[in-house]
């Protein structure tokens, strides 16, 4: 079930904006932010390398209007809850993830919704199936930027961003307790569906190191879980 949030934030600062009463004139309200949650198994996790078995158990997208584009909703907040505490597991700003006990995470997002058009495909190697479009680096490609964020990769392979600092063509990242965020413009993507609630389809891949192994990946039963 979709679930809505009135949770109304400022342009350009992630900070809740005051709601307001009163005379003409002011801006229109925002619209409530959608959210949709998923839980997945425990304990299912591997130990890769015998770094930290990172293990999924939930994925939770938040699409919201931060930056008051023709689109209604234009930003999407992925939040992932792993079994372990997260806090102090990414490797530091500008570093690569290299020790067996450091966390990377990649999100792949399918910003069209079919399955039948993309680039990548992620959890189960036997589906023929690569419905998404881009992907956020878990710290190997090249590494962790120096602000703190993550490339996405495009469907050509390279950073959506061109190389250069932009941090709105970037996964801009945060973790606290066992959730890391990563937060996307969807106007960066391509998305731009004015007044349409977008319907994007999410993966989620774990990993401890510099091996292209995850630990663990969401969903395992299905291509993809969706934003609506």
């Amino acid at each position: 079930m979709v679930k809505l949030r009135a949770i109304v934030w400022c342009a350009l600062a992630l900070v809740p904006c005051a709601c307001g009463g009163g005379g003409g004139g002011g801006a229109p309200p925002l619209p409530p932010a959608v959210t949709e949650s998923y839980s997945f198994p425990a304990g299912d996790a591997i130990a890769v390398g015998g770094g930290t078995a990172w293990d999924i158990v939930g994925v939770t997208t938040k699409l919201s209007d931060q930056f008051h584009t023709a689109n209604e909703y234009d930003t999407l907040e992925v939040d992932v809850t792993f079994a372990q505490d997260v806090a102090n597991a990414l490797p530091a700003p500008g570093g690569q993830l290299l020790s067996g006990n450091q966390l990377g995470v990649k999100i792949a997002l399918d910003v069209d919704g079919n399955p039948n058009t993309g680039a990548y495909g992620v959890c189960d190697a036997t589906n023929p199936l690569r419905p998404f479009e881009y992907v956020s680096d878990q710290g190997n490609d090249p590494s962790r930027l120096s602000d703190g964020n993550y490339n996405i990769i495009d469907s050509a392979g390279g950073p959506l961003s061109g190389g250069a600092p932009n941090p709105p063509a970037e996964a801009q990242t945060t973790v606290a307790g066992h959730v890391l965020s990563e937060s996307f413009y969807l106007v960066a993507l391509g998305v731009t569906d004015g007044a349409v609630v977008p319907r994007i389809g999410i993966a989620v891949l774990a990993y401890n190191g510099d091996i292209e192994t995850f630990t663990d990946c969401v969903p395992k039963s299905a291509v993809e879980v969706f934003t609506t």
